[in-house]
């Protein structure tokens, strides 16, 4: 099993008194909820450096703190150029965007809604391995996903469409900017994309803590699809009997399970390993 993540409540919605100098939510976006932001919101320097670098043109709205222009002209230059507005306002405003808890560092963003690829483009783009997100419900750990994927060297992700979180700022801020990196589709049904990627030469692995055999017993020398499930409940019986194997990850310890970001990181690592070590075995013959 691997062990759910808590989600913490949102509170109830904060009642804003029009400032000078605050922007005007657009109206298609939530209000900031007391001491938590709103759900198109991505604050702080380096997250935001890291997202206008690898793609301005998320950016809907840059706000800066009044008088920090020079300081971010870098930012504002990239977010500007891509379609972007750019606007100095005081820190009232930005808490009243990113929340009373957050540290914005003085930088704020309201950004446009994710394009995913589309599921046909990726496949066409034969990334080895790809990642199957499936029933994955908290943003933080999907983001965490993503980070770990995009680390142990994954361009391709795909994300189902039902039960599972969405690339919302708060899973965006979690991928520490891996996101900008992977090509990353939705799918509305697992199973028939599992079919896909077989008929296009991919072996699925599933990850699970009843599988039978281990990680390292995983033939890493073809195209891997690896699917990982939900927290708590972890990957469907569905799933699992489509896969071409289920695997998992020998535990050590007393506690039987791991968060799923870090067993997916386990398993993309070990994959990365073992194909350097082929490809340096081969080229030394």
């Amino acid at each position: 099993m691997i062990a759910r993540m808590k989600t913490p409540r949102r509170g109830r919605p904060a009642r804003h008194r029009a400032e000078r100098g605050a922007p005007p939510p657009p109206p298609s976006s939530r209000e900031p909820s007391a001491g938590g932001a709103r759900e198109d919101v991505v604050f702080g320097v380096e997250p935001l450096r890291e997202l206008i670098a690898g793609a301005p043109g998320a950016i809907r709205t840059l706000y800066l703190r009044r008088g920090t222009r020079r300081r971010f002209e870098p930012e504002a230059e990239r977010v500007a150029a891509a379609g972007g507005a750019v606007e100095e306002v005081d820190d009232r405003a930005l808490v009243a965007l990113a929340g009373a808890q957050a540290v914005h560092q003085g930088l704020v963003a309201l950004i446009r809604p994710h394009r995913y690829a589309a599921l046909e483009d990726l496949i066409a783009a034969r990334p080895d391995p790809v990642l199957i997100v499936d029933g994955v419900t908290d943003p933080r750990n999907l983001g965490a996903l993503l980070r770990s994927a995009e680390c142990a060297g994954v361009r391709g992700v795909i994300v189902a469409r039902d039960r599972t979180a969405r690339l919302t700022p708060a899973a965006l801020k979690a991928s520490a900017g891996a996101w900008v990196h992977l090509m990353i589709a939705e799918c509305g049904n697992v199973v028939r994309t599992m079919e896909q990627l077989q008929e296009a030469g991919y072996w699925i692995a599933a990850l699970a803590p009843d599988g039978d055999r281990t990680i390292y017993e995983l033939d890493t020398g073809r195209p891997l699809a690896i699917v990982v499930g939900a927290e708590g409940e972890g990957v469907r019986e569905l799933v699992k009997k489509r896969a071409d194997f289920v695997v998992a990850i020998p535990m050590r310890g007393r506690v039987a399970s791991l968060n799923v970001s870090v067993a997916a990181a386990i398993v993309l690592f070990e994959i990365a390993r073992r194909r350097e070590r082929s490809a340096s075995e081969a080229s030394a013959r």
